[in-house]
């Protein structure tokens, strides 16, 4: 298992997103890229659910794509630090102003704790909130709970490999921990079958994302409540030598690209009926699932 689990409370967790619910939209566009590719996954999905979950809305920036997809659902968003509403823009015309849709519930809560009754969902979607949960197997639990019979979770995660380059600045300066809640995608498939999902289907991708400096990826990872809440970590503000030491430990001329892992995923809840034969396959009904991107599915990966 992977061992940069983040142990702290959610109260920590919470604290991190209230303080970057202001800055979080001028720097996510690494969750807002993500965040298309998972709704487009979405797709593949052959149910037309009445009751979705996101499950880590945070400032609710997916929620309105979510409502559009689908128009005739009931959409929640579940966040530890919910952040407010957007405001409509200036330039909407005043008839919109009146008569557009309130937008969707947001509710403030424990990933690992959902407020919710069981089979209270259709679908889970879930982009890039795993990270911060320190019992990931507990948040799939809870997620297979307030899922109805035949209901699915698509969800996005991040690998032990991303900000490696970060981490290995680092190694030049101390030797905390600078990184935390990266587990492995094999990893997320036996929770997930633990928790009561069959047959997982994951996949995992590197994506680059080149920052001007490191001083820009911090500011960024600052912004989107991204701080370090790993064991061992280094407690109290980063001092001012510190950090020209981390930032001489980069070519100056260069600019800093860093790796994001990103492991991609989905679940249905229920049992899967066995093929009959002894080689560990299973079979799902195609009704039920339209076409995958990938064809491994459970421990056939």
């Amino acid at each position: 298992m992977s061992t940069l689990i983040q142990p702290a409370p959610i109260s920590a967790v919470r604290r991190q997103f209230i303080k970057s619910n202001d800055t979080f939209g001028l720097h996510a566009a690494v969750f807002e890229t993500i965040s298309d590719r998972l709704l487009s996954r979405l797709e593949l999905l052959a149910i037309k659910p009445t009751r979705v979950l996101d499950l880590g809305c945070r400032t609710g920036y997916q929620l309105e794509a979510l409502a559009q997809r689908y128009p005739e659902a009931s959409i929640v968003g579940a966040d530890p630090a919910p952040g407010r509403p957007a405001k409509l823009q200036g330039n909407w015309p005043k008839w919109l102003r009146r008569t557009r849709p309130e937008s969707p519930a947001r509710i403030a809560c424990d990933p690992h704790s959902l407020p919710f009754a069981d089979g209270s969902f259709d679908l889970v979607v879930s982009n890039l909130l795993l990270p911060w949960c320190h019992s990931p197997h507990q948040v799939f639990s809870e997620a297979a709970r307030v899922l109805g019979k035949g209901g699915v979770i698509m969800f996005t995660s991040a690998g032990p490999d991303t900000l490696i380059e970060y981490r290995k600045a680092w190694t030049t300066i101390d030797a905390h921990l600078h990184g935390f809640g990266l587990l492995d995608m094999h990893d997320v498939g036996d929770t997930m079958m633990a928790a009561g999902f069959a047959a997982p289907v994951l996949d995992r991708d590197n994506l680059v994302v080149d920052y001007p400096d490191i001083e820009a990826l911090q500011l960024e990872l600052r912004s989107l409540g991204a701080g370090n809440l790993a064991t061992g970590r280094r407690k109290g503000l980063m001092a001012k030598e510190v950090n020209s030491r981390l930032n001489s430990a980069v070519p100056s001329s260069s600019r800093f690209p860093v790796t994001l892992e990103l492991v991609q995923g989905h679940g249905w809840k229920g049992e899967l009926k066995s093929s009959g034969d002894t080689s560990g396959d299973f079979t799902i009904s195609v009704d039920s699932l339209r076409g995958s991107w990938s064809q491994k599915m459970g421990r056939r990966r």
